[in-house]
């Protein structure tokens, strides 16, 4: 923590110095107007754990050694040191004053109401630099000028503040729209999990049935009591096996109304949120794969998170069938009653014999060159499910084979009505 301060005044001292630089000598001396008072402003503004009235005079003592310094070292003949102390001890003066000014006026607390903020801080810096100007013992006629001059550096700081406030803002909005991107695609597959888990314990569940009835012809011959009783622990197994994805289900169930309840979707958003999640997909790049998106009919989606789903896994389908280099487009449009998906790959295709059976689960022609291992097969069972059940559509698939180039549309049609 006291290194931090430390760093954190050091480079108030040095951009401060540097900005002060930048500056005029309006009444032809030693008194000048600087851009530093603007840079100190800022600093005491973002670093609310410095103590104002101590920063600023070591800013001031900081300023002051460096003018020395500086004058010294370009005129080392005619320099004397006496003298450039009493030149320049004033900063010191202007720079404490300022600060137990700020100090005093609540600075760091006026922000929002803007108006106040502008005036405090130009009393501040009038009030400061006439205490110098005493201190040198020049005229004090130039009042407008003085405060003119601290009008327009105030000026300066607030627009700053704002600028800088408004660009967080944009970044933290654009956080948030990526978390709920996320958030959407995390729902999605989660509904695509809970879908495919409720399909496992209905074949559990059958497992369980027939173990069980094993179990009771077996005991009913009374041939071999060892195997009846070996089949009657198999269905204690697997029931409970049923009972663990019993638990993981209805814990998935209890945590998907809370993440999902929404207002709906409009289509066009649905697409950006699948644009933006694949965009630096590690397996696009690999492949060089290029996607292309079309979105015309902007319509509202109130089962978005299904919708997305169908989409994702259609998608992944075709990344999945092209081995080296394609592209894949993806298309969404209204046509009369219904939304029409529809994605196209230039990837291996799809031999016509097998299009009523790709949607069976467990199908897959695709695997793992790498491992050997088989793909799932069941991102389409999926998708027929959610179209035919959910959404009471239909899904097409074609393949066009030109000299052994193909092209695999499919092509999703849901009445607009049941979205």
């Amino acid at each position: 923590m006291r290194n931090s301060k430390l760093k954190q005044i050091f480079s108030v001292c040095f951009i401060t110095t540097f900005m002060g630089q930048i500056y005029l000598n309006p009444f032809s001396s030693d008194f000048r107007f600087s851009l530093s008072v603007v840079a100190f402003s800022l600093f005491i503004f973002w670093y609310k754990e410095l103590s104002i009235v101590p920063t600023s005079f070591i800013v001031g003592v900081f300023l002051f050694i460096f003018r020395v310094f500086i004058e010294f070292v370009q005129n080392p003949n005619t320099s004397n040191a006496y003298n450039l102390a009493i030149t320049h001890f004033p900063v010191i003066i202007y720079y404490t004053f300022f600060g137990i000014f700020l100090s005093i006026s609540g600075y760091r607390l006026l922000h929002e109401k803007k108006f106040m903020f502008i005036l405090l801080l130009t009393m501040s810096d009038g009030l400061s630099n006439i205490i110098e100007l005493l201190i040198r013992m020049e005229a004090l006629h130039n009042f407008t000028i003085v405060f003119f001059v601290g009008l327009l550096r105030s000026f300066i700081t607030i627009l700053i503040i704002e600028v800088i406030k408004y660009y967080e803002m944009l970044l933290v909005k654009e956080q948030h729209e990526e978390r709920y991107k996320q958030l959407v695609l995390l729902t999605s597959n989660l509904r695509s999990e809970v879908f495919f888990l409720k399909k496992s314990m209905d074949d559990i569940e059958n497992a369980m049935n027939k173990s069980y009835q094993l179990y009771k012809e077996i005991k009913q011959s009374e041939e071999n009591s060892e195997m009846s009783f070996k089949a009657l622990s198999i269905s204690r197994d697997i029931h409970e096996i049923k009972k663990d994805y019993l638990r993981l289900t209805a814990g998935l169930e209890n945590i998907l109304p809370k993440i999902s309840q929404h207002e709906g979707m409009l289509l066009k958003d649905m697409f950006s949120i699948i644009e933006s999640s694949y965009d630096k997909n590690s397996v696009i790049i690999k492949k060089n794969i290029t996607i292309e998106y079309h979105c015309s009919g902007n319509i509202m989606v109130n089962k978005s998170y299904e919708l997305i789903s169908i989409i994702n896994n259609l998608l992944v389908n075709s990344i999945e069938a092209i081995s080296d280099k394609g592209y894949v487009k993806i298309k969404g449009e209204v046509n009369g009653q219904d939304l029409v998906i529809s994605v196209m790959d230039n990837g291996e295709g799809i031999l016509p014999q097998n299009y009523t059976v790709i949607f069976e689960p467990g199908f897959t022609t695709k695997f793992d060159e790498s491992t050997g291992k088989m793909s799932s097969g069941i991102g389409l069972t999926h998708v027929a499910y959610l179209v035919v059940n959910q959404f009471k559509g239909k899904i097409e698939v074609n393949t066009e084979n030109n000299n052994n180039q193909f092209n695999t549309s499919f092509t999703v049609y849901i009445p607009i009505s049941n979205l």
